[in-house]
């Protein structure tokens, strides 16, 4: 039973602030099903050919070799040097499992696209075409040292589940790295307030919307100690500027050509260190 504070509707759907688990969802909550279905029939025919498109990874290459970086440093300062083992759920393409195979990490990944998991066991990766809960019936158990849930938990309909099983995959040292939209932040808030919809609720592509505070109480209920905090570039800044992206990819395209040439005009450690600020100025909000 979930209840709590309808904070978003779209179509037969709300979001609500739930009580019971801590997070703002979808309710009702889509089946297993219907995300399969919509998976199978939508996202794996339109999202996967682009991750595997050469020219747009050869474009992009520079951009995305930032974010891998910063992964790599994050991961070596709190992982020993012993052991180095990741798993990659949702691996996509595999190319962030082979730069870290290359900066000395044996490298696992899950991929439940069969084009995609082909394709980046054509790059010689450990990759598995399964989910996560039939991974784990192969009794990986305390066997990872890291675990990246890369744009996942927004995902699926049990997050706290998944986030349970991966906790059972790491050694009692392991760490989980986890990336997902900051939504209904300050900044959305702001644009919403100016007329425009509330384009952040994508159905049924995401489920659950997460914020700092409700992933951070997620995670400490479940054990985890929290090491770092950190964003990346706000993409509502051109929107209160005036170049509406929203149902438009040419402005869409135009914007993130910005924020990519944004981000690689800034030596490394200076573009961390504003996106940890941007943390910091969220939470006062």
């Amino acid at each position: 039973m979930h209840k709590g504070k309808v904070v978003g509707e779209k179509g037969k759907f709300k979001v609500i602030d739930c009580e019971v688990c801590g997070f703002k969802h979808l309710d009702p909550i889509p089946s297993k099903e219907e995300i399969k279905e919509y998976y199978e029939r939508q996202y794996y025919q339109k999202k996967i050919p682009k991750l595997l498109d050469p020219q747009k990874e050869a474009k992009e290459s520079r951009w995305s070799a930032l974010k891998y970086r910063d992964s790599l440093s994050t991961l070596n300062e709190y992982i020993g040097d012993e052991s180095k083992r990741l798993l990659d759920i949702g691996c996509g393409n595999g190319f962030f499992l082979k730069f870290m195979s290359e900066n000395g990490w044996e490298s696992f990944g899950i991929e439940p696209s069969p084009k995609a998991s082909e394709y980046a066991c054509s790059l010689g990766l450990n990759v598995f075409n399964t989910t996560l809960e039939e991974f784990v019936e192969n009794r990986w158990y305390g066997y990872f040292d890291a675990i990246n849930l890369k744009c996942v938990l927004e995902r699926v309909p049990n997050p706290i589940e998944i986030l349970e099983i991966c906790k059972s995959l790491l050694k009692d040292s392991g760490m989980i790295y986890i990336e997902v939209p900051n939504d209904f932040n300050a900044l959305q808030l702001q644009v919403h307030k100016l007329g425009k919809p509330q384009w952040w609720i994508a159905i049924p592509d995401h489920i659950n919307y997460f914020d700092f505070r409700s992933l951070e109480r997620v995670l400490e209920s479940l054990g985890f100690e929290i090491v770092l905090r950190t964003t990346d570039f706000p993409m509502e800044l051109f929107l209160l500027m005036g170049e509406d992206y929203i149902g438009n990819d040419e402005v869409g395209s135009k914007c993130h050509q910005k924020r990519m040439q944004f981000e690689l005009s800034l030596p490394e450690e200076l573009r961390r260190n504003i996106y940890k600020l941007n943390w910091e100025l969220e939470e006062s909000a």
